[in-house]
């Protein structure tokens, strides 16, 4: 009796100590676990007792996020949440990362300062000057890190309004998070290559020949899949592409979501899977925005398969550049 009364007891201060350290004034000093796979294992980093590893949910009609592109860890304490959000910028630089970050357009509002320099990983971090307490998410700490390649992505740390009277603990935390960083296993591959991927749901698969700095990912839900193009550009570089590749039975359109009249379209003559097609190309100059797009039935891979391409991008010659890439797509058992 008197050693169940004692294994009771010991429990108790057990759970006393670990409410202390969660629920109480010590949210900085919370321990942390084991190291995490972030983007897919591009580094590692140690997260607090408790937290867990949720992908962000597409919806019922979009695609679930690959892994290789984003990674969300989330901490609920008690009523307060901190959340993690790791994600891949498909930036460059092989100059002073440094300079650059806080020399961008909107750095002055973030004191900057290196954290981890070593011959694998720069670390900067980057603490915003003035915090808006109203937004659904807090960003308390953004971590920007340059790999071996100098490829670029970030980590920032969030907290929810309710957490934000503990502000200064959640910094504290994420700064000690932050500092666990050490490099993975897995690179980015960005030298000219050609991709291999199976069209979800059937037995063929796209083989599409990459140029430098180019790459993909696959995101997957239910009865489609969205394949995205990326291109690594450098960090000042503010030009962009928004490549997606959809297999599947219900594509959207996305010249409608950018307010564009389908009679505004030029009908440029080109090509896919040695199908003669015409690409509808538009251009609204007040938001410099180039949009490329076609729905293209695809009976030859599956009965009812269409496939959906739109290419967009702030640069007319960046959608010439993916539309010989797409147009260079082969099919393949």
């Amino acid at each position: 009796m008197k050693k169940q009364l004692l294994i009771g007891f010991s429990l108790l201060l057990l759970l006393c100590a670990f409410c202390c350290a969660v629920f109480g004034q010590n949210i900085k000093d919370i321990q942390l676990g084991p190291e995490v796979s972030i983007l897919n294992n591009r580094v590692l980093l140690a997260f607090p007792l408790g937290s867990k590893n949720v992908a962000r949910s597409g919806g019922i009609m979009s695609a679930d996020p690959s892994q290789n592109q984003e990674t969300r860890i989330i901490l609920d304490i008690g009523k307060e949440r901190m959340v993690f959000f790791a994600k891949e910028e498909y930036k460059l630089s092989d100059g002073d990362l440094f300079s650059e970050v806080s020399k961008g357009k909107y750095e002055s509002n973030f004191k900057n300062e290196i954290l981890i320099n070593n011959k694998q990983l720069l670390a900067i971090l980057s603490t915003p000057n003035i915090v808006d307490s109203v937004n659904d998410a807090i960003l308390v700490d953004k971590l920007i890190v340059k790999t071996q390649d100098n490829s670029i992505f970030s980590v920032g740390a969030y907290i929810s309004p309710n957490a934000f009277k503990d502000k200064g603990q959640f910094t504290e935390l994420s700064k000690r998070v932050f500092n666990t960083l050490v490099k993975g296993n897995r690179t980015n591959n960005r030298i000219g290559h050609t991709e291999k991927i199976n069209i979800f749901g059937t037995k063929k698969s796209f083989k599409i020949k990459l140029p430098l700095n180019y790459t993909v990912t696959v995101d997957k839900k239910y009865d489609f899949q969205v394949i995205r193009f990326h291109k690594y550009t450098d960090y000042i570089d503010t030009n962009w592409i928004d490549v997606i590749l959809y297999t599947g039975g219900f594509p959207w359109t996305r010249y409608k979501d950018l307010g564009f009249d389908i009679n505004s379209s030029q009908k440029i003559p080109g090509k896919f899977l040695d199908k003669t097609i015409e690409w509808m190309t538009f251009f609204d100059n007040k938001k410099g925005v180039f949009l490329r797009e076609q729905k293209i039935p695809a009976d030859n891979i599956e009965d009812g398969l269409i496939v959906y391409i739109t290419m967009e991008s702030n640069q007319k010659s960046l959608i010439e550049e993916v539309t010989k890439i797409v147009e260079g797509i082969t099919l393949s058992k």
